[in-house]
């Protein structure tokens, strides 16, 4: 059962994100009164002793000093335990997963099937036209046009896609092609829904993986790959702080009632916002998810009628750099780095389960660059859970409980 609700989980959030985390409280609490719980907490906790454990650590020793500084100290600590339980909780159901080939193969079974009702279901919502969903949120019926209200399930859509792939690849030609066709309408309600986050994660995603898989050939090139990547991210960010903050302001819109006004707009604002703010609290920031709180950050936005700031910035990078400052930032930016090399030389020596993880990550920081908090729960729980699949699959991988491709013999 606690295999079944940790596959079903990412899927359904599809429905409704209460299902995501309703399915995983229940498959902590099936994990905790389960025989081995021992082995499994006595497992997850070694890994701390990991180079990614020990730059996890740093990060959330490093985030320490946001707390004092916090604008709502309260609500700092509660989303920093938060989080710290979370990554406890994922190890802790990666150890549970890996101990047993029969536990990951269920979780897999229940993924694919969670995935096929929820494509069917997506199905039913666009082509009916109405927001059926809802009704599975408990929710009140309304007509109307669904792309609006599904647009925020398209970024954890698009982070099912690597582990559909690698999970058909790893049981055989037909579950492969299940996995892609189930992959490809989820890249088409991308494209349905129009979120231009979750657009922009597949792409990095996709560069990510196609370089690492290109640079199985020659380490080289995955090398050059990912400095190009690196290089021109920080190109942009750059020349987004040095250029004009007068380009589009508060008060040329409210001037000019004509002004064409586009999303990309209100990021500019926002991010311009959180720049001109840095340098009050550059070493330990405003404290963990306390940015629009912010004076100013209410300040309505005429023609859009929206906050300059809404709960968040639109942006993992904006929003960890002012919160938790440089002090945060830089071992933040460090431990990404750190499992993000690791993951890329398990997927360089052969790993396909590391090479989806590569993609994975790529999807899910790529669309965090335009969309969604960090600290959000169902967005980290996305990550968390697809993450311990994929790694309890390289163990399976490692150990040869397993052989990935076993199915192609």
């Amino acid at each position: 059962m606690a295999s079944i609700c940790i596959g079903l989980s990412v899927p359904l959030s599809q429905i409704g994100i209460g299902y995501t985390t309703s399915l995983l409280a229940a498959a902590c609490l099936l994990v905790l009164l389960h025989y081995d719980r021992w082995h499994c907490v006595a497992e997850a906790a070694g890994n701390i002793k990991s180079p990614v454990g020990i730059s996890i650590l740093i990060v959330f020793v490093a985030w320490i000093p946001s707390l004092f500084t916090s604008i709502d100290p309260a609500k700092s600590l509660e989303v920093y335990a938060r989080t710290a339980a979370y990554l406890a909780l994922g190890a802790m159901l990666w150890a549970f997963l890996r101990r047993k080939s029969t536990r990951l193969r269920i979780c897999q079974r229940a993924l694919f099937i969670a995935v096929g009702l929820s494509v069917f279901l997506i199905a039913v919502n666009f082509l009916g036209g109405t927001e059926y969903i809802r009704l599975l949120r408990f929710k009140e019926f309304v007509e109307g046009y669904p792309t609006l209200v599904m647009k925020q399930y398209a970024a954890p859509a698009a982070c099912l896609v690597p582990i559909l792939i690698c999970t058909g690849y790893s049981k055989g030609k037909s579950a492969l092609w299940m996995g892609v066709g189930l992959a490809s309408i989820l890249i088409l309600f991308l494209y349905l829904t129009k979120s231009g986050s979750a657009v922009a994660g597949m792409a990095f995603g996709c560069y990510c993986a196609g370089v690492v898989w290109w640079g199985r050939r020659d380490g080289r090139i995955a090398l050059a790959g990912m400095a190009v990547l690196l290089a021109s991210l920080a190109a942009w960010y750059v020349w987004f702080a040095a250029s004009d903050p007068t380009t589009v302001n508060l008060k040329q819109l409210e001037h000019d009632s004509n002004l064409p006004f586009t999303l990309d707009q209100h990021r500019k604002l926002i991010w311009q916002f959180i720049l001109s703010k840095l340098p009050e609290a550059i070493w330990a920031g405003y404290g963990i998810d306390a940015i629009n709180k912010l004076p100013g950050a209410g300040e309505m936005i005429p023609i859009l009628d929206a906050e300059l700031l809404p709960s968040h910035p639109h942006s993992w990078v904006f929003e960890i750099l002012a919160e938790t400052g440089l002090i945060g930032f830089v071992p933040f930016l460090s431990a990404l780095g750190t499992v993000f090399y690791v993951t890329c030389r398990r997927a360089l020596a052969g790993s396909q389960a590391a090479l989806a993880a590569t993609g994975l990550f790529g999807i899910y920081f790529g669309s965090g660059l335009f969309s969604f908090s960090f600290w959000a729960s169902w967005w980290l729980l996305v990550l968390i859970i697809l993450w311990v699949i994929l790694a309890a699959m390289y163990q399976e991988e490692k150990t040869g409980m397993g052989q990935l491709g076993a199915g192609h013999k």
